[in-house]
């Protein structure tokens, strides 16, 4: 069984290594996957041995806060006061801290009454962040190590100077010796104590707020359902009421209203009314679909006009949109094996540089016997190492770029398909309901499988991004090299059984080639899923298609392309993320150790070091943030300008040009207009096309001769009628 838990308290990949570890040791554990961003675990486990409890129960016990999803009460309600909370203690810690340096760096009157005052100040600043020491304190009772631990030793070793040199100083005055009391006052460290856990807080508050922008892509998924949904309810008398009702409370044969701008919150039925939807966020298809009673209603979609009442069919998590949420939710809880390194590194993190800060300060101490050299450079190397940005490096971007892709229809399965996908050079093809759209059209006798409008576009672009494209097909060779020919594949495969196309993937590979398997997700079943990569062209509601890596809503092989360039992307921000975490510490660990200090007189005091670890946090939450800029769409208006291509597409006009003009019913605005266009570009021969929405006309200008029922069927499959 599959359980996702929130789990809070988590600050760095140590806490992530810490939770796993305590997961594991129950009996029944198969597999566990934290996410660091979404605060998510994915547990697969064996029901008849744990449950959801026992696994909470390990978590807490670890010193995390843990609860199942599916909990009856209302956590979002309950984060709201926790975060103002933090806020607030955050807000007054700064205040506090500001008094407190302008206290310990302003004139001494009395060195022992400011001394005291120090201390009295920086009291209610450890208890405004006394989570950190108790976090820490139970990471360590569990036998484990985070990055609280860190900033704990950091401030309390501090503190504990502080209150030594604080004795010191009275003791002085009581035997008379101010200028001892004096020389103890310059070395006190109360406002670093204080400053390196507000520093951190400030850093941490930032950094959270990084995070929020990298769920929001998923979050706005979610954010596509209405909250309030108007419920036709009937009385035994056949009388009917509205009433306004949650998302939640919508059960299975409800009937609800949907009207014009509002999103359908359901999967379901049409009984009543007609209305045009625009179902762009689920198949893609931008033209607005008539849906009449009898027809299906998707969730996500919204009513562009009219109105209909629905039966709900899928609702909650068994709609349509929130699987595609869920999938992709479950898929940021798994682990790339590039996070792998991080995590190697992680679990070794904390006790080295605890190591590293004990070996400074002796040997500091040994060189000058200046113990408050030693002790700040021993401090300084423990606050300024940071393992949150290695922790952050990985899941940061995994967030963000399966995000992007579940926004446009590309849901990864998991973060390792996503790795995998950027390394395949070999795209095998399954023909119908792939490359073709697998709806036969009857002219006559004659029975057509028609090529997709965008596979002749995306074979291009993949050719010219380096791909070899393979199509296989049950057809008889004619018919399959006709097809192949038009869709622009390298090469072939015909008359093959379903059995057959999983031996050819697997001769690919005895080859040495990396295998993107793309099909329709169930008769390819064995090719998928022994391909490096299985990608299955599914609308709607076969989005649950087990045997695929990768899901493409929109059915479109444009998407191919696309999900491509977003694995090259993710994986590219990947390695800039985990090269500055790694490059960070290891430039500043040296330096915050003093040793630049003889060469060039370079010295960071406890304050400075808890700033630049704050620091490299965020920069690796911002540079993940830039995934959201990524262009996945370029070239795919215009392929043949795609770099490296070797199509040899010719687009110079010559004497062979000539004009088809024919009539378009349908067009209504200016993308009815491009799309038509478009469509038209991407048939082989055809140099323009100019469509008129006034006259409902369509020139096409070509370069050889195309038939004019070929420029007819590809329109009518883009959703228009033609005369």
């Amino acid at each position: 069984m599959k359980k996702t838990f929130k789990v809070t308290g988590m600050s760095c990949a140590n806490c992530v290594s810490n939770v796993e570890k305590a997961v594991k040791k129950i009996d029944g554990i198969n597999e566990v996957n934290v996410n660091l961003i979404e605060e998510l675990m994915l547990v697969n486990f064996d029901e008849e041995k744990t449950d959801e409890e026992s696994i909470a129960a390990a978590v807490r016990k670890a010193g995390y806060g843990a609860y199942a999803l599916d909990a009856k009460e209302d956590k979002k309600e309950k984060a709201a006061p926790e975060k103002d909370h933090k806020k607030a203690s955050l807000i007054a810690s700064i205040i506090i801290i500001v008094i407190l340096m302008v206290v310990a760096m302003g004139p001494k009157w009395d060195v022992s009454t400011n001394a005291l005052l120090q201390l009295l100040l920086v009291i209610p600043v450890l208890i405004l962040n006394r989570h950190f020491y108790i976090n820490a304190f139970k990471a360590l009772r569990s036998g484990g190590t985070n990055m609280d631990v860190l900033v704990s030793l950091g401030s309390l070793c501090a503190l504990f100077y502080s209150i030594y040199g604080l004795f010191m100083i009275l003791i002085s005055f009581e035997r008379g010796d101010s200028m001892k009391a004096m020389d103890y006052s310059m070395n006190l460290y109360f406002d670093s104590a204080g400053m390196i856990l507000t520093l951190v807080s400030v850093g941490k508050y930032l950094e959270s707020k990084s995070k929020t922008k990298t769920k929001d892509a998923i979050e706005g998924l979610i954010d596509m359902c209405p909250k309030k949904i108007i419920r036709i309810k009937t009385d035994e008398n056949g009388n009917e009421t509205e009433e306004t009702v949650s998302l939640e409370e919508i059960k299975k044969d409800d009937v609800i209203l949907i009207s014009k701008g509002e999103a359908a919150s359901v999967d379901g039925t049409v009984i009543f009314g007609k209305a045009d939807f625009d179902e762009s966020a689920i198949t893609g298809e931008s033209v607005a679909v008539r849906k009449e009673v009898g027809d299906e209603v998707t969730s996500g979609t919204m009513v562009k006009e009219g109105f209909v009442r629905v039966k709900a069919e899928g609702v909650g998590e068994e709609s349509t949109l929130m699987k595609i949420v869920k999938m992709t939710k479950e898929a940021g809880a798994t682990k790339a094996p590039i996070a792998r390194l991080a995590d190697k590194i992680s679990a070794v993190f904390v006790p080295a540089i605890i190591a590293i800060a004990i070996i400074t300060f002796i040997v500091w101490l040994i060189l000058t016997k200046d113990f408050e050299t030693a002790f700040s450079n021993g401090i300084c190397v423990l606050v300024i190492s940071c393992p949150c940005a290695l922790g952050l490096a990985t899941p940061v971007a995994i967030t963000v770029g399966m995000g992007i892709g579940a926004k446009k229809g590309i849901l990864f399965k998991s973060a390792e398909s996503l790795e995998r996908l950027r390394s395949t050079d070999t795209i095998v093809f399954d023909k119908t309901g792939t490359v073709t759209k697998g709806v036969v059209s009857v002219e006559g006798e004659v029975s057509k499988d028609e090529v997709r409008e965008t596979s002749p576009i995306a074979m291009k672009i993949l050719k010219g991004m380096g791909f070899e494209t393979i199509m296989l097909t049950g057809d008889k060779k004619d018919k399959a090299l006709k097809i192949a020919e038009e869709a622009g594949v390298s090469s072939v495969r015909y008359e093959l059984k379903p059995e057959d196309k999983a031996g050819i993937v697997q001769g690919l590979q005895k080859e040495g080639k990396k295998i993107l398997m793309v099909g329709d997700g169930i008769n390819d079943a064995p090719a998928l899923a022994s391909a490096e990569v299985g990608m299955a062209m599914g609308a709607g509601k076969d989005i649950a298609i087990e045997c695929a890596d990768v899901v493409l809503m929109h059915s479109d092989l444009l998407d191919v392309v696309r999900a491509i360039r977003l694995s090259k992307k993710t994986i590219t921000n990947i390695k800039e993320n985990l090269f500055w975490a790694f490059f960070y510490n290891v430039l500043m660990i040296p330096v915050a150790a003093g040793l630049m200090q003889p060469l060039i007189g370079l010295k960071l005091n406890p304050m400075i070091g808890a700033a630049c670890m704050s620091l490299s946090s965020i920069c690796v939450c911002l540079n993940a943030l830039r995934l959201m800029s990524v262009n996945l769409e370029k070239n795919i208006e215009n392929p043949y300008n795609e770099r490296g291509c070797e199509c040899n597409i010719s687009t110079d006009k010559g004497e062979t040009e000539e004009m088809i003009s024919f009539t378009v019913n349908g067009m209504m605005c200016e993308h009815c207009k491009k799309r038509v266009e478009d469509t038209l570009k991407a048939i082989d021969g055809v140099v323009s096309a100019n469509a008129d929405l006034e006259a409902k006309k369509v020139s096409v200008e070509t370069s050889k001769e195309v038939n004019i029922d070929t420029l007819k069927v590809a329109v009518k499959g883009a959703g228009y009628e033609v005369e």
